[in-house]
């Protein structure tokens, strides 16, 4: 891979001159969950970086980013297919997403012409493919960092120059398909510690709970078909005690209204709340427990958040998650009817041990600090050489 560099690089030619990145994120701006949430961390934490060129091209309007045309996933062709019911839910997700990303491909072309970088990142597959046969067609030379955020498998990257896997098992498969370590390296998500000034009693009370409540946090977009939604609401609903509230903090989607409608009868006992990025974490710090249902995660940035917080989690083991906690305690398999049920009667009635948060939180803090990630980051993109 240092090879890739040499052949033609103009860096070898000017040392010291700043590195030029681009970062791609057709939702950026217009939609706010793991994939369009890593991207803004790295720009923020990056764009003051003395040695790199950095720019952001982005879906919506976002702080210093440059904003593409593209037909959105949230656009009038996902209103228009959802009451027609052409399609399976996650279907009309999956053309409404491959949609926006083409678009925000054809109107990037114009803009990435006069400002060629050197290198560029990205975590959507289609962007990836879209920029690799750009570069084919226009005879460029930038390298292409595929951030494998969706834990895809091996044959959907294998032609990127360059892979960051989020976490182990991803990495572990792609030696076993053939992926050349020499092209990749585990590095994961930027997740900020999440601040708050105000104290729990001060926010329980300005989110509307008693101090007695024991509120469980799920912050996941609303959807079954990944994070489970539903069978949290399920789960949630077999708990007799009315002092057990629900907290689903999220990007509102098409299926979204439909459960809301389903799970009314839960009443106010479950809040849907949409918050900006910055006042998540008054939700990390009022709850009692996080939970995250979902079978499988690229990583889970949102484990990391809420163990930086100091939060007991519960949440089905798969690679992200293993990843994450060292301490099993916290997976639990969610497969089951009743399990979830189960595990928050557990943690309500015999609290997790102070020490053993505490532990997790060191540890999570340790291994995925700001300093630590943007100091990996800036390793690779001038190396690549894992």
């Amino acid at each position: 891979m240092q090879q890739l560099l040499k052949n033609n690089d103009p860096l070898t030619e000017q040392p010291g001159r700043p590195l030029r990145l681009a970062l791609f994120s057709s939702g950026l701006g217009t939609i706010n969950r793991g994939f369009e949430i890593s991207t803004a961390r790295f720009f923020r934490a990056l764009k003051n970086e003395e040695n790199l060129d950095l720019r952001l091209y982005c879906g919506g309007p976002y702080p210093e980013g440059i904003q593409v045309w593209n037909i959105g996933r949230n656009s009038w062709l996902d209103s228009f297919l959802n009451p027609l019911a052409l399609l399976e839910r996650e279907s009309r997700w999956r053309l409404s997403y491959i949609l926006e990303q083409a678009s925000f491909g054809f109107g990037m072309l114009p803009q990435s012409l006069g400002w060629q970088p050197e290198i560029v990142w990205t975590k959507e597959v289609p962007m990836a493919h879209i920029l690799y046969e750009f570069r084919r067609l226009r005879n460029l030379k930038y390298k292409i960092v595929f951030a494998n955020g969706g834990g895809f498998r091996p044959k959907t990257y294998e032609k990127f120059d360059y892979i960051q896997q989020l976490q182990a098992d991803s990495y572990d498969e792609a030696l076993q398909y053939g992926v050349d370590p020499q092209k990749m390296r585990v590095l994961p998500n930027l997740v900020p510690q999440p601040v708050t000034s105000k104290s729990r009693f001060e926010l329980r009370k300005e989110y509307g709970f008693k101090q007695d409540d024991w509120v469980i946090l799920c912050t996941a977009a609303w959807n079954s078909h990944h994070k489970r939604i539903d069978y949290l609401l399920e789960e949630f609903a077999a708990l007799e005690d009315r002092r057990y509230k629900l907290i689903l903090c999220g990007q509102p989607e098409p299926e979204g209204e439909a459960l809301r409608l389903k799970y009314a009868f839960l009443g106010e006992r479950v809040t849907w709340l949409t918050l900006p990025e910055e006042k998540v974490a008054d939700l990390l710090y009022l709850a009692d427990v996080f939970v995250l249902a979902s079978f499988y995660e690229g990583l889970g940035a949102v484990l990391i958040e809420a163990a930086m917080a100091g939060l007991p989690v519960i949440c089905h083991p798969h690679g992200g998650s293993r990843y994450i906690f060292k301490d099993e305690y916290w997976l639990t398999d969610l497969s089951q009817k009743g399990a979830l049920t189960a595990r928050l009667k557990e943690f309500q009635q015999n609290p997790a041990d102070p020490s053993r948060v505490e532990a997790t939180r060191s540890d999570v803090y340790a291994r995925f600090n700001e300093k630590q990630i943007i100091s990996e980051f800036m390793s690779m993109i001038k190396g690549l050489d894992g």
